[in-house]
Order: structure tokens, then C-alpha cells, then sequence
């Protein structure tokens, strides 16, 4: 089965090492810059999680195409039997999948129908979710709504934050490709219609990152935690700079504090500053200010004075 491989992340390259060792190699690889119009973004987006996909397939000899734009060229160009689409942030249309003689499969970071659409993996935190995966299935021409060829699930451990789902995911999708591959090339796979009641995820963008002090603190650090690195960060302004919150909790056990939300206080009984919420106290354990330096030590002198 001569193998695409789309897309232009770290789990991208991830997915390409599995797709080796399951005996099914990549035959030519699409990818995507860094930056890039999509309908959703006209002026633009950027992928925080970019690799040099292109590089990696310079140097393993593989053919390569660059852009979006470019896709249904490169592949008619290369003639692949099936492709396979890891970390893509653009729908495969009807037409390019029908070049295709063995079918077009994505990866998707949820257990499908639960958060079909975007960021699903920052959004499991933010609602709150115990448990999620990875997805492998068939595209359509929906969104993520195709047959599945095959699931893993990991629990959501308390206080996860996306960064720790970043690594569960790419471990569960490097098993599945493993496991599942295989059988596809063979034939012996077929996927099954997507079963339970879908839930929708919507693109995010790193605006959305913008702390509102006013929402209870577990609702804070659920922000934070969904976020963070490799993404941009929950944040806010101080003294007229953005301050990126990178970790915090909500100070379940904290003494009652009365003040406006986004007021900062220093507490005898607690290490860290403070930051009255709608409902109780955020502790922050790591903050940097616009030129990436540590801002804790400023924001631990500014007691009484307040986030904008």
C-alpha cells in the first residue's frame, strides 16, 4: 500500500515513525507552513505546534508538497493508494478523497462523536471531561463524523494540563497506528459508523486565552491548564503589559479573602501571590511578563493592586 502522509505537526512526525514500524512506510509526504489562511481565520492563524515535517521527508529522501493549496496536485502527482492525516487543520475535500483507491484516514483527539471539531483537547479540560483519546477514522465530508477504524482512551488525571494530554495523545495515536495499519494495507480492517450522541468543539484562538477574574476560580484554572505550553497561554494585563499565566490552581483551602476580582493578595499562609476570583482565590505558581521574563516576583510585591 503506497502511503500519504498529511499534515505538519509534532504528532505528524510522531505518526510517520509508527507508520514504519507497523511495515506500512510513508511513500510521500503534504504538508502545511507554519502560519496560514483558513476559513474560520481569514487573516490568518498560526500553528503552535508546527514541525519541520518538510525537513524530515528532505532528508528521508520522500517527496514533499507545501500548502494546503497544493494538495490536490502533490497527490495527484504521486498517485498514493491511501493517505493518512496527522495534525491537518484543513477539511480534505470530496474530490482529493476520491483519488484515492484504499480511502483517506485521520487522526482526531477525542473518542468520536464526543468533541467533533476543534482543539478537542483543550477543550476536554475546559469542560471538564475524566476521560479522552485518540480516534482513527475514515474522513467524510463532514466534520470528524466518518467510520472508525479504531480507538484508544486515557484518563484525565487532576490537574492535567494540556501539555501532559499532548504527550498521552501522541502515545495512544503512535498504538493505533501501529495496531490498525497494518490490517488496512491488508484489507482485513473495515471501520464502523460512529455510535453514541455527538458533542461539537469550536476552533479557539489565542485571544481566548483571556482570563475573566469574574468566573470562579476552578473555571481559572481549568483556562490555564488548557492553555498552556505548546499553546499560548491564559493571560492578562498588569501595568499595561500582558502577564501569560503558565501554571496556577485554585486555593481550595485558602482563607476567605474579600476583594474585587483580579485584586491581588499576598497571604501570610501561602507561598505563592493570589488572585481573588469570582468565587475564591487563584493561586499563581508561574507567570511571565511580555519579554518572557518571570513575573511572579512582581506580581508576589503588588499586593492590593489589581489585574485590568
Amino acid at each position: 500500500m503506497k502511503l500519504a502522509l498529511v499534515g505538519a505537526t509534532d504528532l505528524t512526525l510522531a505518526a510517520a515513525q509508527a507508520c514504519a514500524r507497523a511495515g506500512v512506510p510513508v511513500a510521500c509526504v503534504a504538508t502545511a507552513e507554519p502560519e496560514f489562511a483558513i476559513g474560520y481565520a481569514p487573516g490568518g492563524i498560526k500553528n503552535f505546534r508546527h514541525a519541520d515535517v518538510a525537513g524530515w521527508a528532505a532528508a528521508a529522501g520522500l517527496p514533499v508538497g507545501v500548502g494546503a493549496d497544493r494538495l490536490e496536485a502533490f497527490l495527484a502527482a504521486q498517485a498514493p493508494d491511501f493517505a493518512l492525516v496527522v495534525g491537518w487543520y484543513h477539511l480534505v475535500p470530496a474530490r482529493v478523497r476520491r483519488r484515492l483507491p484504499r480511502g483517506c484516514a485521520g487522526l482526531h483527539a477525542s473518542l468520536l462523536p464526543q468533541l467533533r471539531g476543534g482543539a478537542p483537547l483543550n477543550w476536554a479540560i475546559l469542560s471538564g471531561l475524566a476521560r479522552t483519546g485518540i480516534t482513527l477514522f475514515e474522513l467524510g465530508d463532514g466534520v470528524d463524523d466518518g467510520p472508525i477504524y479504531g480507538q484508544r482512551g486515557f484518563d484525565i488525571a487532576p490537574g492535567a494540563d494540556v501539555g501532559d494530554l499532548v504527550k498521552l495523545a501522541e502515545a495512544a495515536a503512535v498504538e493505533l497506528i501501529e495496531s490498525c495499519l497494518p490490517a488496512i494495507a491488508r484489507g482485513t480492517l473495515l471501520p464502523t459508523a460512529q455510535a453514541g450522541t455527538p458533542s461539537y468543539a469550536l476552533q479557539r484562538r489565542p485571544e481566548d486565552g483571556a482570563i475573566d477574574w469574574t468566573r470562579s476560580a476552578q473555571d481559572i484554572e481549568r483556562l490555564v491548564r488548557a492553555t498552556t505550553r505548546p499553546y499560548p497561554g491564559a493571560y492578562s494585563t498588569f501595568d499595561g503589559q500582558r502577564v501569560s499565566i503558565w501554571r496556577g490552581v485554585h486555593l481550595r483551602q485558602a482563607p476567605n479573602v474579600l476583594g474585587a476580582p483580579g485584586q491581588i493578595a499576598r497571604l501570610p499562609e501561602i507561598a505563592t501571590p493570589c488572585v481573588v476570583t469570582g468565587d475564591g482565590v487563584f493561586g499563581i505558581h508561574e507567570a511571565t511578563d511580555a519579554s518572557g521574563a518571570d513575573a511572579v516576583p512582581a506580581l508576589a510585591r503588588a499586593a492590593n493592586r489589581r489585574f485590568e
